[in-house]
């Protein structure tokens, strides 16, 4: 990733399963955003990648 990339030209260079798993975590950190533990976040989106790597 050079410093010249932008965020849209990086996801748009991500495989199908990694823009999936893009779009999970980014889900997972709207739902968590003002949790009290972070661990919980870190489990959701480990769970989140076991998931679609089946």
């Amino acid at each position: 990733m050079s410093d010249q990339q932008t965020a849209r030209e990086i996801l748009d260079a991500l495989s199908p399963e990694a823009k999936k798993l893009v779009g999970r975590v980014f889900e997972l950190e709207r739902q968590y955003l003002h949790v009290k533990n972070p661990s919980m976040l870190t489990d959701e989106i480990v769970r989140a990648a076991k998931e679609l790597a089946k």
